[in-house]
């Protein structure tokens, strides 16, 4: 017989690695989410400094939560950071994919070595990480993944050839994962984030929110966040294999608002 949905430890979720959590940007969002919700943060960052000042913001708000220095390109330094992870809690019930990292230019006068680079960190890094990970949420009963894709997954922009590919690809990654693990309890889904206010974007993303957006608030890195924390969560046990756009319905929109005919 079939095994009902939110049977058994595996909703009881607790622990969650997020890629990319130090500093100021997308990852930080969803490490104060999480924290928020209650979950065990692991904060894993190639930046160990910066991902230690996130980890310590997470503690003195009364939430748990453990640096850890993570390069994705590595796999021996993702085999480190998911042996520490379960030698501390004794489990892993989530990871996010958050680490990233951005090119521009023309796709065809791209190097070589830049496109290894940005697969390499946006493509590469996560399915080593879902790999190093998936063994451990079998064992445990279970466990759900996000992976951070991007709004140029579903359409072209200018000069964002390379970064546009690597986000396709792993939003096809996404829908794999869910289907070769479903059976075994692993949810993976993607969170595809439009223009999220950061710092270092002031001096565009006002013209963007204003053209390019339905809605005329800038999305907060935190809206990410509460994305994941909710696709992470037992409220979205019956959920795997979706791309979710927070984007402000940038993705949804036919013309600018500035298009005159």
């Amino acid at each position: 017989m079939a095994r009902t949905i939110g049977e058994g430890e595996y909703w009881d979720m607790s622990v969650c690695i997020v890629t990319g959590g130090g500093g100021p940007r997308i990852g930080n969002g969803i490490c104060r989410a999480l924290s928020a919700k209650g979950w065990t943060v692991v904060v894993a960052d190639r930046d160990l400094a910066a991902a230690v000042g996130v980890a310590d913001e997470l503690r003195a708000a009364g939430g748990e939560a453990v640096a850890m220095e993570l390069d994705v390109t590595d796999v021996e330094s993702v085999r480190g950071v998911v042996a520490a992870t379960v030698a501390e809690f004794g489990r892993i019930d989530g990871l996010v994919n958050s680490a990233g990292v951005g090119s521009r230019g023309d796709g065809a006068e791209a190097s070589p070595e830049e496109f290894d680079r940005v697969n390499g960190i946006n493509y590469r890094g996560p399915w080593t990480c879902i790999r190093e990970v998936v063994p451990v949420m079998v064992e445990g009963g279970g466990g759900s993944i996000v992976n951070i894709g991007s709004v140029h997954s579903a359409g072209a922009a200018d000069t964002f050839t390379l970064y546009a590919g690597t986000k396709a690809a792993l939003a096809a990654l996404s829908r794999g994962i869910a289907r070769d693990y479903g059976r075994r309890g692993i949810r993976c889904n993607i969170v595809h984030p439009g223009a999220v206010e950061v710092r270092g974007n002031e001096h565009v993303l006002d013209e963007f929110v204003a053209k390019q957006q339905m809605l005329p608030a800038a999305v907060e890195a935190i809206d990410i966040g509460n994305a994941v924390a909710f696709l992470l969560s037992a409220e979205a046990r019956a959920i795997t294999g979706v791309e979710l756009f927070v984007d402000a319905g940038t993705t949804a929109m036919l013309f600018s608002n500035g298009f005159t005919d």
